[in-house]
């Protein structure tokens, strides 16, 4: 569930005039009336219709430069100087220095096109006063708004993980409760109480550790590595009494990464793509590996022998697992696809 970039941005134009304009008249209009009251029978003071639409003006085209100054999300460079408009802080110190330069540049402008009506020191007060509201006004309103929208970027991203969650985890339990799957599981019990009775009791344990997991993971966002590591080998164990010697799975991980946590059901999707869209078979045996890096991350990666006539797939699990690790830890998965193999990389969150 993600908003419309184009209706973002129109949203947050129209926002921007409206807060503006009402805090030009938040500022001028008190204003014109105590002129209007302060000069009555003493001639104008500062009450030129010109000169007061002028200073409106200027309080709503400053207004709109901080908020645009405060609205940026990215990072922009200057020079060897790298400016991150996240921080609330350097946004605030550009705002002060374009204050300064604004400030200036308006009181001289004003100055030369109206010849101040009171003495200099105490017009060039009021008007330094007006900007220095305006200042204060645009930017509380701005942070305001940056607060508004970032809760609102959360509740989007909540409702996002929990439509992806209920994705995955529907995708999951089809491929492992499906009738196929089941009557393959039943088959291979079959064969093995036949020709193997430990192997049979065996598989049918690895079976129900399988859907245990499943089960104990249906409300959780993320699990230990290691809980993660303990499903995968009951679900492989279950893939090997199907495939026998014509899969092979080697596991690597390091004791440093057992506590760090993933997605659940994070292996299988990966585990189950590789045996779903490759040839398995004893003169091609597919080889699966699963290991960790330095950069705490998690690789799963196999040999590619693609199957002539590919298994049914919806493409969902990958891209929902992908989701999920971004709405985690800020980071994609990272795909890597050779004529020889095919790797996906999972960034490993801290416990």
């Amino acid at each position: 569930m993600t908003a419309n970039p184009a209706f973002i941005v129109s949203s947050r134009i129209n926002l921007v005039l409206l807060t503006s304009l009402a805090i030009t008249l938040l500022i001028s209009l008190p204003r014109l009336l105590l002129w209007q009251r302060l000069t009555q029978g003493r001639g104008s003071f500062e009450t030129n219709v010109a000169e007061l639409s002028l200073r409106a003006l200027y309080i709503f085209l400053t207004s709109i430069v901080y908020f645009f100054i405060h609205f940026q999300t990215h990072s922009s460079k200057i020079g060897f100087v790298t400016i991150n408009y996240n921080s609330f802080w350097q946004r605030t110190l550009i705002s002060i220095a374009i204050f300064f330069i604004l400030d200036q540049l308006l009181l001289h402008f004003h100055m030369i096109l109206f010849s101040p009506r009171t003495n200099a020191p105490l017009f060039k007060f009021l008007f330094n006063i007006n900007m220095v509201i305006t200042f204060i006004l645009t930017i509380l309103f701005a942070q305001i708004f940056r607060l508004l929208l970032y809760n609102y970027q959360m509740r989007l991203s909540n409702a996002s993980l929990l439509k992806t969650n209920a994705e995955t985890k529907f995708e999951v339990l089809k491929n492992q409760v499906n009738p196929h799957f089941l009557f393959n599981s039943l088959n291979t019990i079959n064969s093995l109480i036949v020709t193997d009775q430990q192997a049979a009791v065996q598989f049918v344990n690895n079976m129900s550790e399988v859907y245990r997991y499943v089960l104990k993971s249906h409300e959780l966002n993320s699990i230990p590595l290691q809980e993660e590591l303990q499903f995968i080998t009951a679900y492989t164990a279950m893939l090997k009494g199907r495939y026998g010697n014509k899969m092979q799975i080697e596991v690597q991980v390091s004791s440093v990464w057992q506590l760090y946590r993933v997605p659940p059901m994070a292996l299988q999707i990966l585990v189950e793509n590789a045996v779903k869209h490759n040839i398995a078979s004893r003169n091609r045996p597919l080889h699966i590996r699963i290991f960790t890096t330095d950069a705490a991350a998690l690789v799963v990666t196999n040999n590619r022998q693609q199957r002539h006539q590919l298994y049914p797939s919806t493409g969902i699990g990958l891209q929902n697992l992908n989701q999920r690790c971004q709405y985690l830890t800020n980071h994609s998965l990272t795909i890597q696809q050779t004529e020889s193999s095919f790797s996906v990389t999972i960034p490993l969150m801290n416990a």
